[in-house]
């Protein structure tokens, strides 16, 4: 991608490779900030946050025994949202073929 970028922008490699390092670290700075960031008309990146679980019963499918299944805390998952623009343009050329 940083050589696509490099020969669209007339730059070396190495200048393309900086541009796309930048962009991917202010995507990163505005999720890390609880953003949702565009990256252009393709989607969004954002951060969804999985929510805690319970310790439970469980079975063992091999033996048949119930186990323990130990609780799990929240965290934090990163997550990309395809635009609806870009899903419309990927299903016409799936069935175009």
């Amino acid at each position: 991608m940083s050589a696509y970028i490099a020969d669209y922008q007339g730059v070396s490699r190495k200048d393309g490779r900086e541009i796309l390092d930048r962009v991917f670290e202010l995507i990163e700075a505005g999720v890390m900030q609880g953003e949702r960031v565009p990256v252009g008309t393709l989607g969004k990146v954002h951060v969804k946050i999985r929510p805690a679980t319970k310790p439970r019963m469980g079975r063992n499918p091999l033996t048949g025994e119930a186990i323990k299944i130990a609780a799990k805390k929240a965290t934090k998952v990163p997550r990309f949202t395809f635009s609806k623009n870009f899903k419309e343009t990927v299903l016409k050329a799936k069935t175009a073929k």
